[in-house]
Order: structure tokens, then C-alpha cells, then sequence
């Protein structure tokens, strides 16, 4: 489980942001007559923004490090 939380620990932050921002913004600023989809509802909110949140805080593809010359010892 550690494991996986540190390879991807940038991915459920983003998530956690994603969620209580959604949450928060359905609550204070959304739709409360009902008839918007994703800000009537604070946990469909939440759901759809955490979903962006951890979408946008995917890590890119690898950069290609050119390899090091070795050191001559002294």
C-alpha cells in the first residue's frame, strides 16, 4: 500500500483537492434550484471535480536523462 501512495501521491492530492473544491463551489456558488447536473449535488460535485483533480495531477510520460559519464576515481 506504501508503495503505491508513493508512486502516486501527486495523483490522490490532486483527487482530495479536486473533491473539496468541487464541494465546496456546489455549496457556496452552486446551482440550488436542482436543475444543473454536476452543481446541485455536493457529492456529484465532489465526484466530478475530484475525478478532474486526479486526472490533471497525473504524472507525464518519463523524460529521457541522458546517462551520466562515469567519474575517474582520484
Amino acid at each position: 500500500m506504501t508503495a503505491l501512495l508513493s508512486r502516486h501521491w501527486r495523483t490522490v492530492l490532486g483527487a482530495a483537492a479536486g473533491a473539496a473544491g468541487g464541494a465546496a463551489y456546489a455549496h457556496f456558488v452552486g446551482c440550488h434550484t436542482g436543475t444543473c447536473l454536476i452543481t446541485s449535488n455536493v457529492w456529484t460535485a465532489a465526484a466530478f471535480f475530484g475525478f478532474t483533480g486526479a486526472v490533471v495531477a497525473l504524472p507525464g510520460p518519463a523524460k529521457d536523462r541522458p546517462e551520466r559519464p562515469e567519474r575517474a576515481a582520484p
